[in-house]
């Protein structure tokens, strides 16, 4: 794998499951996401910001960069003329950095553009992500309209069978690895079912997402508690035994789940995507912030945060 690292393997539960515990741990930073500068100003959505904070996260300590490239009006967009001005920029300020971007789309458009624009990146060096999200079903969400507060409109985020396993395939092809993003017990079984079909990476790379902040919240996946955590947790640690995954919660209550993770031995993700508040309440002035929370966190529970190389061979990307 190129390097060692200081992993061991434990024993969980009675059935004598193991499950990979690193003394590493990779910090990734999600700089964005869909979040709006109504929430706050810091959000990065151009290319310059986006290289800018990825260069404060670098120096603080965190090795994987989460990307949603954004258009002129600050919307979601998949053109491949706007990610590649991202990602060169993103390579020179973080040329060691490990770079994901985000399969997810709105309900309107279809996979062919996001297997297009993976296409368009990957033909060239300065612009071939280093791995992609791929959330492992469909995501619902109601969302309450301002215009009538007493109604919600339905929002999805489709994931099909078959778009997973185009966009799976087209991972495997490009040579980018996918970040399988599991956000409740049901994707737990997707993920089973897409193993026994032989279409995951022989050690995949998980992002356990618990991506509702709080219940009532209108968004139909886990949210963020320690006990929904150690929930997915069990299972993957049963069904995925040699894998690895990354852990993130949604708001502040995410913060309780992440000091779980890396004590458990989990891997983590901070930024602007999943809260722009520090545990305290304080509206954070950069995604650093939270990094170098997340590098106190790890340091308090005996973790060490990961370098460039090793999270490389951590997330499968060596």
């Amino acid at each position: 794998m190129g390097m060692m690292l200081a992993c061991k393997r434990v024993g969980k539960r009675k059935e004598n499951i193991t499950m990979v515990i690193c003394g590493e741990v990779v910090i990734e930073a999600a700089l964005n996401g869909g979040r709006d500068r109504a929430e706050n100003k810091a959000v990065p959505f151009t290319a310059d910001e986006l290289a800018a904070e990825a260069r404060r996260c670098a120096d603080a300590g965190a090795t994987v960069f989460h990307i949603h490239a954004r258009a002129d009006d600050g919307g979601w967009t998949a053109d491949p003329a706007r990610y590649a001005e991202v990602m060169r920029g993103l390579r020179d300020a973080i040329p060691h950095g490990l770079v994901s971007i985000t399969s997810i789309r709105p309900e309107r458009v279809g996979v062919d553009e996001i297997l297009e624009l993976l296409a368009a990146l990957a033909a060239e060096p300065t612009t071939k992500p280093d791995l992609i999200s791929v959330n492992l079903g469909h995501i619902v969400a109601w969302e309450t309209l301002v215009s009538d507060p007493g109604h919600r409109r339905t929002i999805h985020y489709p994931n099909a069978y078959d778009d997973i396993t185009r966009l799976l395939s087209a991972c495997a092809v490009h040579g980018i690895r996918p970040e399988l993003g599991v956000m409740d017990l049901g994707f737990v079984s997707n993920a089973v079912t897409f193993r026994d079909e032989g279409r995951l990476p022989e050690r995949p790379w998980f992002l356990i997402e618990l991506d509702s902040p709080a219940y009532g919240a209108g968004v139909q996946v886990s949210p963020s508690t320690v006990a929904n955590y150690d929930a997915l947790v069990a299972p993957m640690g049963e069904y995925f035994p040699a894998s690895r995954w990354a852990v993130h919660g949604q708001g502040v209550a995410g913060y309780a789940v992440i000091e779980r993770a890396l004590a458990g031995g989990s891997h983590i993700r901070v930024g602007f995507e999943d809260a722009i508040h520090l545990p305290d309440g304080r509206l954070a002035p950069s995604n650093a912030e939270l990094v170098a929370w997340a590098i106190d966190a790890a340091r308090d529970v005996g973790r060490t945060p990961a370098t460039f190389e090793e999270a490389r061979v951590i997330t499968g990307c060596d």
